[in-house]
């Protein structure tokens, strides 16, 4: 524990010190501005990326839907077309032999064993013939429906790929917004810039090792004197090692994309967006959750508290939520943070935590 308070005490002297040899070349207030700046307008691009995301979804949905009522309105127009043919051949031969013909010719047969033999056929021709009107009729109102089905469908297709090409040029000028920031600061107010948050990530990975500790001993404390005060019952079961196998597993898959691109709407295996990379992490052991962060945080795993972070968890950004990150331990998380960083290992508190919840154990 001391070692971990040097460790991090020396992160925050050798910022301060690097802030100290810069001060005087870079305006404070520039800075500060410029860093309020990029807060919010990451805040801002993680919300369009996750509408970009939903967006995806309806779009992909309507697709699917689309395509097979095209495939029924294919199946209905043919059946449509063979009986539409087949009740045109009926109507042909009625009008070359009418009904008054065809009872004339019953009448005068002289024969009453064929007059009631034919006319029994007549009566079933005709039944026949007037179930296949009623059928095709019936056919005919189906198809009407599926071809306002299918015309409404391909409406919602296209005005979904509209809304994802609109938000798609808003995501992009975000993020030149933020890069027409970054660019109008001096290399030293750059160097500032990037001293204030090491202070700040350093500052609250302390705080978090330190609570950490704190719940790690008390968790320590509770085991033994529950060991102690129960000696004639069953142990308390071991962890579940497959429990802490998948949790590695899902963190090792995140922190092997470090340095991988940022691009929304994608979940691997070489490019993501902040949900993207937190689904791919767990579907590498076997998990799958939700392709959204908002949808992440309303249904992964359980909700805890931030004082019980532990590795593995997901911790859940801004408000309403936009981004999702993996927590690693050490008051560290890896996520995919924006196109200009890509992702990368950054502070547990480099974002407003919204919440955290436990997909494994």
């Amino acid at each position: 524990m001391n070692r971990v308070r040097l460790t991090l005490t020396g992160l925050i002297a050798a910022a301060l010190v690097a802030s100290m040899g810069i001060a005087a070349q870079a305006d404070p207030a520039a800075v500060e501005k410029a860093r309020e700046e990029l807060a919010r307008i990451h805040q801002e691009s993680s919300a369009i990326d996750q509408e970009l995301i939903e967006a995806s979804d309806r779009a992909q949905q309507a697709e699917a839907k689309l395509k097979t009522i095209t495939a029924d309105l294919q199946t209905q127009e043919a059946k449509v077309a063979t009986l539409a043919d087949e009740m045109g051949d009926v109507a042909s031969h009625q009008m070359r032999n009418d009904s008054f013909s065809v009872t004339a010719q019953l009448l005068t047969s002289g024969d009453s064993d064929n007059f009631l033999s034919g006319l029994a056929t007549y009566h079933s021709e005709l039944d026949r013939s007037n179930a296949g009107v009623q059928q095709l009729q019936l056919d005919q109102a189906k198809l009407a429906t599926l071809r306002q089905d299918a015309a409404a469908t391909e409406a919602a297709v296209k005005k979904e790929v509209e809304a994802k090409a609109a938000l798609a040029k808003e995501f992009e000028a975000k993020e030149a917004e933020a890069q027409r920031v970054y660019d109008r600061l001096s290399e030293e107010e750059r160097q500032r810039l990037a001293a204030i948050e090491a202070e700040r990530e350093a500052a609250a990975a302390a705080a978090q090792a330190a609570a950490e500790a704190r719940a790690a001993a008390t968790d320590t404390s509770r085991d033994r004197e529950t060991t102690s005060s129960s000696s004639t019952e069953t142990a308390a079961p071991a962890v579940d090692g497959n429990t802490s196998d998948r949790v590695q597993g899902a963190i090792n898959a995140a922190l092997a994309k470090v340095g991988s691109r940022y691009v929304w709407g994608t979940s691997g295996p070489n490019t993501f967006d902040c949900s993207g990379l937190t689904s791919y992490a767990y579907r590498q052991v076997g998990i799958t959750l939700s392709r959204s962060s908002k949808a992440q945080y309303s249904g992964a795993g359980r909700k805890v508290s931030l004082s019980e972070i532990k590795p593995g968890d997901l911790v859940f950004y801004y408000s309403p939520v936009s981004h999702v990150a993996l927590y690693i331990g050490g008051g560290k998380i890896v996520h995919a943070a924006n196109p200009r960083s890509g992702v990368n290992v950054a502070g547990l508190h480099s974002m407003p935590i919204t919440g955290v919840r436990r997909v494994v154990g």
